[in-house]
């Protein structure tokens, strides 16, 4: 969960237990062997004896040594290191040394991949029986990977201190919305939580009650308001460069409606709701410039940075890009930008905007072999140790819920934050909250709908037309899956 920034700057937090889109391109494959130099390391005096951990608490199993043998890790990470705004090298500059602590003769080799690719590149080393550990990736990829038995499931594999501390409510048996045989599927980094971005000032000066637009109906008045605008005849814009994209930019309108995309069911109980979500998703179409078929993430965020568009759909890691973007802070401040729900359709129950929210974190993958997994296990428990977790969040967003906002804005990197985790204080009061969730055969659907979702931005096809053509391709689709 896209481009020349990362997903973190998709799918990042401000409701979060422990720390999450992507923004980022694909970069290519990069491959990042930390050793630390000999400076850094501890001295042989200086290790304890090797005896079993204590692990109580993080300070006194990270004093313990696990094993002095030298064991290599892989891990899979969409990071790029590159990307000087997300400090991702000082992350896993500390996490190297702090898993050293446990494994003082040990090795982590980063293998950096865009986030786009990861949900493919995984899936595959794992059939491949490559000995990769760990991968990091988004909830919405969990069914998928549950489903083809690509993961080990962590249940009684981590430390005590992690498990006391460290697993969201939603994760925790038997409420768990990841996987539907309740495995512990993910050591569960950040809660990235997503609503819809808007031009408060725009609202304003047309008149418009950001509350009124919690419904399908009202959202769509709201923005023909603004369109009447000059220069914001289109003020709204999808992402529909590239098929992951397009499905991030509107999955949650389908959610609004009591549904995912890829819900479609042998006896069409799914229709009615189905057409009305395609329908709302093509009068936004129809309210975004035609640019937007070739633009990603980093494109529409810049649109919006640079006051070319009103709304855009996205995350709560919004801030740290659109400041990047926004250098004068024009159009990103406590004046002008603002959060809204998403909007309901005629077919919720609750009839109540929303916010929602995916699960990122790290996957033991299958093919990591039975030797390294402690040592894995380790690693995936010092990445979520509230200090790293903060590295990892840039301090853009609350990524724990054991600091206090004083105790973050102390950490973060940028203290003007506060203004910005207010607004998602007060969009979240206002809104329920629905979990993001991935469904059967996604990769499959999402790329099967990709050219379709173009198709209708263009007037080819009708929201009608589009569900015939998907559910005609989805349903095969689930049922293999499903075998």
């Amino acid at each position: 969960m896209k481009k020349p920034f990362s997903r973190r700057d998709f799918l990042k937090t401000s409701l979060v237990v422990v720390g999450g889109g992507a923004l980022a391109g694909c970069v290519p494959i990069q491959r990042t062997d930390v050793a630390p130099t000999q400076a850094l390391q501890p001295a042989a005096t200086s290790l304890p004896t090797a005896v079993p951990a204590a692990d109580g608490t993080y300070k006194e199993w990270i004093s313990t040594v696990a094993s002095k043998d030298p064991v290599e890790i892989r891990i899979m990470h969409w990071f790029d290191p590159n990307n000087p705004s997300e400090h991702n090298q000082e992350l896993i500059d500390y996490a190297t040394l702090e898993w050293k602590k446990r494994y003082p003769n040990g090795k982590i080799d980063w293998e950096l991949v865009g986030w786009g690719e990861i949900d493919q590149k995984t899936p595959a080393i794992v059939m491949a029986n490559e000995p990769v550990d760990i991968s990091y990736n988004w909830g919405g990829a969990t069914a998928n990977w549950c489903n083809g038995d690509f993961i080990v499931p962590l249940d009684g594999l981590m430390p005590r201190w992690w498990t006391d501390t460290r697993i969201p409510a939603i994760l925790k048996p038997p409420a768990n919305d990841l996987c539907s045989d309740g495995r512990l599927a993910m050591a569960a980094l950040g809660i990235e939580n997503q609503c819809i971005i808007v031009r408060k000032d725009l609202l304003k000066d047309a008149g418009v009650d950001p509350a009124s637009m919690g419904s399908y109906a009202g959202f769509l008045a709201g923005l023909k308001k603004i369109a009447a605008k000059p220069g914001f005849e289109k003020p709204y814009a999808f992402k529909l460069g590239q098929d992951y994209s397009t499905m991030d930019s509107i999955s949650f309108f389908w959610n609004g409606n009591g549904l995912t995309f890829g819900d479609f069911r042998e006896d069409g109980s799914e229709k009615e709701a189905w057409i009305q979500a395609a329908s709302f998703v093509k009068s936004l179409m129809d309210l975004s410039p035609e640019a937007c078929l070739n633009w990603g993430w980093a494109e529409v965020e810049q649109a919006y940075a640079t006051g070319q568009i009103a709304a855009m759909d996205h995350g709560s890691w919004y801030y740290s890009s659109g400041r990047t973007l926004d250098v004068e802070g024009k159009i990103v401040n406590t004046e002008a930008t603002g959060l809204v729900g998403y909007p309901y359709g005629p077919s919720s129950k609750k009839q109540q905007a929303f916010v929602s929210f995916s699960l990122t974190g790290f996957f033991l993958l299958k093919s990591s072999p039975e030797k390294n997994r402690k040592a894995a296990v380790d690693l995936m428990a010092v990445l979520n140790e509230s200090r790293a977790v903060w590295k990892h969040q840039d301090g853009t967003v609350p990524a724990t819920t054991d600091w206090t906002t004083a105790d973050r804005l102390q950490a973060a990197y940028d203290p003007g934050i506060g203004w910005w985790w207010q607004e998602w204080d007060d969009v979240k009061k206002a809104s329920d909250l629905v979990s993001y969730q991935g469904f059967v055969a996604r990769d499959e659907i999402t790329g099967a709908a990709f050219p379709l979702m173009v198709s209708m931005f263009r007037n080819e096809i009708t929201p009608e037309e589009l569900y015939t053509k998907m559910r005609e391709i989805a349903l095969p689709l689930i049922a293999a899956a499903k075998k």
